[in-house]
């Protein structure tokens, strides 16, 4: 007997747990082990393997058996060991074909694929094996990239979690943030501490030494925000226990990347806590190995989607925010001050007679000294407050909860410090120097749209530019602009 019908025969005399089906399931795997013939034994083997996939009995992972051959691994719950369905030649297994909600699972006496020959059935398998990774990739890119918005942590966070869940219907996930504003994430898969007593988290969280995984063994030892999320989704008890009373879940800590390090190395902080949860017995060992693979794909992920983000925002020569953010961020910050009914400054600069630099000095000496201003900029403001080149030698500073007052005060900063970069000219090195022009206005005074505030910025920016250079004008009311005069030499 060749090595593949004895795999085969083998998946279905005890890998399969015909045990774990209905009768006429174990009643038909009986008679194709009997009748020996190899096509009747994989069309059913087909069947039992997506029922048992169905019921949440088999567990398919991200991974393929190796060889020419090679087909999905599945895990058994309860077990350890890896389940090769190489020998059922059997198609990646989609989430909505086997594992959807009931009205959409096929029936578990139709095999998923029918072949009339042997040729046949592989260039179905073929077909078909090329659809599904197609969707699998389509899946894989649905997180957003592009909005500002969607390099925030929270929003990569959740959108890497729907996407999990997703494929996983098996289970629930939520990651756990301490202190973080999680109001831009739109799934509800992500939960904070709260400070009220309705929706502190259980005791063993202020217990838990940081870095460790938590075995969590009944319903009630869940964080009352996450029994609030499932309720509000009405899966609480479809998900926390079955008809049995079978529950398991597990708590791992989720860790950001450490972009110094590089590769796949992490900070030994944790950003958070995943929770996966399921309403089958996996056992300890398989669901903490589950979740901890978990954590680690949300990590990588989210360092992948982070670097793509800054790439498409970044200015590739001064490192700071490009016009492309500026762009999408500055109508959204603006939208927030809106609903927070709190003000918003927005500044523009300009380097005085930059051309000269690049004329005397040389285009690197340019780019040297664009740098160093962004450097400035970047140093003078918080980590809220968003520093943008918005073209060859102009930025935008976008700076939330900041009032005119406020931004006067740090415009002041800006102005009376010295912007110089040492330059390697013919007879040594010398000190050249910049200035920079600005113009600022604050939302609400000066207005309320995207539009209308950055043309008044530009507008008083070429005042400042008229007056000398060198300031900073702000927008009145009454036309009656007043600037800040800066202290430093020009060139």
């Amino acid at each position: 007997m060749a090595e593949s019908d004895l795999k085969l025969r083998r998946l279905l005399s005890g890998l399969l747990a015909l045990e774990r089906v209905g009768p006429h399931l174990r009643i038909a795997g009986r008679r194709a082990l009997a009748s020996g013939s190899r096509r009747r034994m994989v069309r059913v083997g087909r069947v039992l393997a997506g029922e048992l996939l169905r019921r949440g009995e088999l567990v398919r992972l991200a991974v393929e058996s190796g060889g020419t051959n090679g087909g999905p691994l599945v895990l058994q719950h309860g077990s350890t060991r890896l389940i090769d369905l190489a020998p059922l030649r059997l198609r990646p297994l989609s989430t909505g074909e086997y594992l959807g909600k009931p009205a959409e699972r096929p029936s578990p006496t139709v095999a998923p694929v029918i072949a009339t020959d042997e040729g046949e059935g592989e260039d179905v398998d073929r077909v078909a094996d090329l659809a599904d990774l197609l969707t699998a990739m389509e899946t894989a890119q649905n997180l957003d990239i592009g909005d500002p918005e969607s390099g925030n942590k929270v929003v990569i966070l959740d959108g890497i979690v729907a996407l999990l869940e997703r494929l996983m219907p098996q289970v629930h996930l939520f990651i756990l943030l301490p202190g973080e504003d999680i109001s831009r994430a739109d799934h509800g898969h992500l939960l904070t501490v709260g400070t009220d007593a309705q929706v502190m988290p259980r005791h063993w969280l202020g217990q838990r030494e940081r870095g460790t995984a938590v075995w969590i063994a009944s319903r009630q030892e869940l964080p009352g925000e996450i029994i609030r999320a499932l309720a509000a989704k009405g899966t609480e008890t479809d998900v926390t226990t079955d008809a049995t009373g079978a529950f398991d879940a597990v708590a791992v800590p989720v860790h950001e990347p450490d972009w110094q390090r590089g590769g796949d190395a992490m900070l030994p902080g944790e950003a958070g806590l995943l929770f996966v949860i399921t309403n089958r017995r996996w056992g300890r060992a398989p669901l903490l190995r589950l979740a901890h693979r978990l954590a680690s794909f949300v990590t990588r992920r989210w360092r992948r989607q982070r670097e793509v983000n800054r790439r498409i925002h970044t200015d590739s020569l001064t490192g700071v925010n490009n016009r492309a953010f500026f762009d999408s961020q500055f109508p959204i910050e603006l939208e927030r001050a809106k609903r927070q009914q709190s003000p918003l400054t927005l500044v523009l600069g300009d380097l005085d007679r930059f051309k000269r630099i690049n004329d005397n000095f040389g285009h690197q000496a340019g780019d040297l000294m664009l740098r160093q201003v962004a450097q400035r900029l970047q140093d003078e403001l918080r980590r809220i407050d968003h520093v943008c080149r918005i073209g060859g030698e102009e930025f935008a500073l976008i700076l939330p909860h900041t009032s005119e007052a406020a931004a006067r005060e740090v415009m002041s900063r800006l102005l009376a410090q010295e912007i110089s970069v040492r330059l390697a000219v013919a007879d040594g090195h010398r000190g050249v120097a910049v200035t920079v022009s600005y113009g600022a206005v604050t939302y609400p005074d000066a207005g309320a749209d995207a539009f209308e505030l950055y043309r008044k910025a530009d507008d008083l920016l070429y005042a400042s530019k008229t007056a000398g250079r060198n300031r900073c004008y702000f927008w009145n009311a009454n036309d009656e602009h007043t600037a800040l005069l800066g202290t430093r030499v020009q060139i």
